[in-house]
């Protein structure tokens, strides 16, 4: 454990000054708007700036781990990692432990200047319920950094790992939106919103919100109705961020250092956003009516498979994935045809 604490505290030591300019952007910004939202003129409504904090947390807990882990695809770097006295699955857990350290001293210095520059101005706000807020929120931003985590090892360059937490963003909404319009699924239609990472957190302040601006009954209760019915929501991504927590672990420890700068073969990676993101544009209605919505979708997948083999190096498989989408919202209308005129 001795070389585990040692590896830590060098890896804190050279983000020290990356985390001081993060949380010294994070404090301006939020006192900024919460400044200006409480003093402007003819403001109708005083704002205690949670969705500030909200959204400082989230790009927190996204951008932090592009930055402790992005030394990681380089070879050089990683042929000298790989020389330190520790195993591969201590130095991930190193790695892991220091960027999310890096999101709660951010978040914990921005939300303790937030709430002092609130207690101290103002006088017609409920903080106390800033403080189970701050705890929640912060299991949310474990979600999204855990995320964002094993995405990121799931490329070998920088760029195709910025690219693929980008991609993955809007992933499972576009995908039930999809689903909805083919199974005419009302219930995919409702969950559609909660595929985007960021909505459990969005929901969460929404309530606390209206608990610390208002403090009234009603909107206590307006606000639990918002998250009532999905409930089960907070609970499944919560599962989803352990889940990528351990999948990071286990790339960690797979991923040699020949593979880095080489191509992003993972199976979470463009094998699986370029076919999904143009199936799902080919299944939407607009995707059958519009003629011109075929030639978006070879754009689409022409150039998703351009970047993933880097240049004109397409293979069988591609071809095929390709030729599929071509096909299949074709086949999928004229079963709903069919499905529609039987019922005359």
């Amino acid at each position: 454990m001795k070389i585990f604490f040692r590896y830590l505290s060098y890896r804190l030591k050279i983000s020290a000054l990356r985390t001081l300019i993060f949380t010294a952007l994070s404090v301006a910004i939020c006192l900024i708007g919460i400044s200006e939202g409480n003093t402007a003129e003819k403001i109708k409504y005083c704002q205690s700036g949670l969705y500030m904090l909200a959204t400082a947390l989230c790009i927190t807990a996204s951008v932090v781990p592009l930055f402790e882990l992005s030394g990681l695809k380089n070879r050089r770097n990683l042929d000298t990692l790989y020389f330190f006295p520790i195993k591969r699955e201590k130095m991930a857990m190193v790695h892991f432990v220091s960027g999310l350290v890096q999101v709660v001293a951010i978040y914990t210095v921005t939300w303790g200047a937030s709430y002092l520059w609130l207690a101290l101005n103002t006088d017609y706000f409920a903080l106390v319920y800033m403080i189970p807020y701050y705890f929640l929120s912060l299991l949310l931003a474990f979600v999204i950094y855990s995320i964002y985590c094993f995405l990121f090892m799931q490329a070998n360059t920088v760029a195709d790992g910025v690219l693929f937490c980008a991609l993955w963003i809007f992933l499972p909404c576009i995908v039930a939106l999809s689903a909805s319009w083919v199974f005419d699924s009302k219930i995919a239609d409702n969950l559609a919103g909660w595929g985007i990472m960021y909505t459990p957190m969005n929901n969460l302040t929404v309530l606390f919100q209206d608990l610390v601006e208002i403090n009234r009954p009603d909107y206590w209760r307006r606000g639990v109705e918002e998250i009532t019915d999905r409930w089960y929501m907070f609970f499944i991504w919560g599962a989803v961020g352990l889940a990528a927590a351990n999948g990071y672990l286990i790339s960690f420890v797979k991923k040699g250092a020949e593979q880095a700068g080489e191509i992003s073969n993972s199976p979470f990676g463009y094998a699986l956003l370029i076919p999904v993101y143009g199936y799902c544009f080919m299944m939407m209605p607009f995707g059958i009516y519009i003629p011109i919505s075929l030639v978006v979708y070879l754009i689409i997948m022409l150039s998703g498979y351009l970047i993933y083999r880097r240049g004109f190096k397409f293979k069988i498989p591609d071809i095929v994935v390709t030729v599929i989408g071509l096909v299949l919202p074709f086949v999928m209308a004229y079963i709903k045809l069919a499905d529609a005129l039987s019922h005359f």
